[in-house]
């Protein structure tokens, strides 16, 4: 996994109470031993006229990224789980959707710590 791959997996909820299956964007794959391999990811949905937040990015190339609707990569909703929960790979970012999600979360996060 490499960041900017697009990746099926169960995304859970903020609750924790529940996951949905949904794609997801690999922002950072870790690898800390042969057993520990954990993977940051980013939600992508495709409610893209719904509650706008901070970070979200609309893909202009969802069509191309094997998305199957317009679709949003929300910056606010991150989630680090191990690299066995992934389904499937089934896309990856345009280089200009991808620097649009790096621009949006350097500023995003600039102010952390």
């Amino acid at each position: 996994m490499n960041a900017s791959d697009i990746v099926l997996v169960h995304f859970p909820f903020t609750s924790l109470e529940a996951t949905k299956k949904r794609p997801a964007l690999v922002l950072r794959n870790t690898i800390l031993s042969k057993k520990i391999n954990l993977v940051t990811i980013a939600m992508i949905t495709s409610q893209v006229e719904g509650i706008q937040l901070e970070g979200d990015i609309f893909l202009d190339d969802w069509e191309e990224e094997n998305l199957l609707y317009p679709s949003i990569v929300r910056l606010a909703k991150i989630s680090t789980i191990e690299i066995n929960l992934i389904e499937k790979k089934i896309g990856k970012l345009t280089k200009n959707d991808f620097e649009k999600v790096k621009k949006n979360f350097r500023q995003l996060y600039q102010y952390w710590l």
